[in-house]
């Protein structure tokens, strides 16, 4: 990664609007392109990342008729038109219109500027760009994009009893705003699994009992543990397929697990075997439709319900971005969020 001096993000066609950054923040998914692990997604010297922020509308397209210059906004990471078959159907992060564009995501999504840079071009603004409350603060704002979205999606997949006991595995910071949510469902015991020890005493901190998923004997101890057969569900933000492998060991036959992180391995195995034996049911929401999950997440935080920025450990800089990107890529302890501002 590095920063560099490109020409500032122009409206090009009638729907689109420009913003200027005014906080942005990394997300764990960034880190597959940022590691290198799809270099067939990235052009070296092109591609910007980031999809989460808080920008100010400072150009408008013709053709946009819901905001203005001066509008406080963020968006969702993926751009969707909502007219689509897949949009009606809520699947917007599938949008057939805009083919899966996804802010600073690469090529192979729609080749857009993302959130680390002063400025973002926003195309078909009017149909997916969203207005801020104007008591939000400026580092809750990039929550909305990806972060709160995904966590309030999968914990509602996961569809978790009042005495349900469930496994949260991957304590990142969005598995922490999830597991936050998952305390409020269920008076059951929950399990955090995570190999990072001070990311396993933010879990604890939330109520959870904490587990180092390295511990050979965990998942066992685990399982003996509720009621001999494992955890009634399980809510998964690990996003590699150790971690998935290890929801699928932890829930109980009948049980459900609903993955939330993000999987680029194509060619991970996995047991059909323990699918099929465990009558389990899965739910993978890690391409998350966070535009549809937007409101719900502005209404937990105007609540009180959750404050996002309990995960916020570092601020910087832009130009500090690179090295601090290398910090939260190799999990320096006690990293793990950081706002990024101008």
């Amino acid at each position: 990664m590095a920063i560099e001096d490109v020409p500032d993000a122009t409206v090009q066609e009638d729907g689109d609007l420009v913003v200027r950054t005014v906080a942005a923040s990394m997300c764990g998914s960034d880190l597959y392109l940022f590691n290198g692990e799809v270099e067939a997604l990235v052009a070296p010297g092109h591609t910007t990342l980031g999809h989460e922020i808080c920008g100010e509308v400072v150009e408008v397209g013709r053709g946009v008729g819901r905001f203005r210059v001066g509008d406080r906004v963020t968006f969702p990471y993926s751009v969707s038109c909502g007219r689509c078959v897949s949009c009606r159907a809520g699947q917007t992060a599938h949008c057939l219109t805009t083919g899966k564009a996804i802010y600073g995501f690469g090529t192979a999504f729609g080749d857009l500027g993302g959130s680390h840079a002063e400025y973002v071009r926003v195309p078909r603004a009017d149909d997916h760009l969203e207005a801020v409350p104007e008591e939000f603060a400026d580092d809750v704002v990039p929550f909305l994009s990806c972060n709160l979205p995904a966590a309030v999606i999968a914990v509602g997949a996961a569809d978790i009893g009042p005495a349900d006991s469930v496994a949260m595995v991957g304590c990142g910071p969005t598995g922490l705003l999830a597991l936050d949510l998952v305390r409020r469902r269920t008076a059951g015991t929950v399990f955090a699994f995570d190999p990072v020890a001070s990311r396993r005493e933010a879990a604890e901190k939330l109520g959870a009992v904490a587990v180092d998923p390295g511990d050979q004997s965990a998942v066992a101890a685990v399982v003996e543990q509720t009621d001999g057969v494992g955890v009634h569900r399980v809510v998964e933000f690990a996003g590699r397929g150790a971690g998935f492998d290890l929801a699928i060991a932890l829930a109980r036959p009948g049980g459900k697990v609903s993955g939330g992180g993000v999987y680029l391995e194509p060619d991970h195995p996995t047991s059909l075997y323990d699918l099929y034996f465990k009558n389990l049911t899965l739910e993978l929401n890690g391409f998350a439709n966070a535009k549809v999950a937007q409101w719900e997440a502005m209404r937990l935080v105007r609540a009180g319900v959750i404050d996002p920025t309990a995960v916020l450990t570092h601020r910087v800089r832009l130009d500090d971005l690179p090295e601090a990107a290398v910090r939260f890529a190799e999990r320096e302890p006690g990293f793990l969020k950081m706002l990024i501002t101008p």
